[in-house]
């Protein structure tokens, strides 16, 4: 994909803002719903490969963000109170697209507010988890028992190993069958050893980001601790473009902005990522 044809970027910049400026202000906040849809891609370092190689989430999520979807329509003001213009509620916006990622495919298990921490990544079925960790996340629920298994119990222990396994396991009761029988493989005070059979799925982190442009760079610093104890295979990263740029705050992360950091610190970030630039029809 080309970023030099700037005559044809400057032509459709114009008729986004053309589109938006023909519908009223009482008409837009009457909106219920836009066509979501995928408008950019950017595969940077391998990411190619991972995504290819594992087709239920490359359609996974080509479906979810190439979809109607529902949205809170509002008006904000330019700087001074005087313009008024047409915006959506990025929270409500962001909410929702995770909701449809979750819950749109029966054979696929995306958790949703996934924190990472010395290389157990927690999260909660139903319940929300504590601020600073990812949107949500691919993995191995075996592979990550075994890690969360070896801090509580295994060669260096946590002091509150036991709450830790007991408050993990109540949160998540879909996999306490597979955690009682992680915790008989091996005696206490011995670690577990991941056998080459045990990851087979793609260990993948993501992030939907509508927010401050700076919070791009304290994402990528995340997935690249994260990566340290975990070899994270890919972040999928999700922000606007287009028009939907153009119905949220000013000063946010965006697709060019994106594809501008990871171009600048493409020696630095050496996570697999696939940036998906979303917009909508209006």
């Amino acid at each position: 994909m080309s970023f030099n044809n700037k005559k044809l970027r400057i032509g459709t910049i114009v008729n986004e803002l053309q589109t938006l400026k023909e519908m009223t202000l009482e008409e837009w906040l009457e909106q219920k719903e836009l066509n979501l849809f995928i408008k950019e891609n950017y595969l940077h370092h391998h990411a190619y490969e991972i995504i290819s190689s594992n087709e239920s989430i490359y359609h996974h999520f080509h479906k979810v963000l190439n979809a109607p979807i529902s949205i809170e329509p509002r008006i904000k003001k330019a700087k001074g109170g005087t313009i008024e213009s047409k915006a959506i509620k990025a929270d409500d916006l962001n909410k929702k697209i995770r909701q449809h990622l979750k819950s749109s495919n029966e054979n696929l298990t995306i958790h949703l507010e996934v924190l990472e921490e010395n290389g157990v990544f927690y999260f909660a079925t139903g319940e929300k988890n504590a601020i600073g960790g990812f949107d949500f996340a691919i993995l191995n629920n075996e592979s990550n028992l075994i890690s969360l298994r070896n801090l509580c119990f295994g060669n260096l222990q946590y002091y509150d190993g036991n709450t830790r396994w007991d408050k993990f396991i109540a949160k998540n009761v879909n996999i306490k069958e597979l955690a009682d029988d992680i915790i008989k493989r091996e005696k206490l005070g011995k670690n577990i050893i991941k056998s080459k059979n045990t990851k087979n799925d793609p260990l993948i982190v993501g992030e939907i980001q509508f927010g401050n442009w700076a919070l791009a760079y304290r994402d990528f610093f995340k997935v690249l601790k994260a990566d340290v104890l975990n070899n994270i295979d890919c972040l999928i990263y999700i922000v606007p473009t287009g028009n939907l740029e153009k119905l949220l705050s000013d000063g946010i992360v965006t697709y060019d902005k994106t594809v501008k950091i990871i171009e600048d610190f493409s020696k630095v970030i050496n996570v697999p990522v696939w940036l998906i630039g979303i917009d909508v029809d209006l």
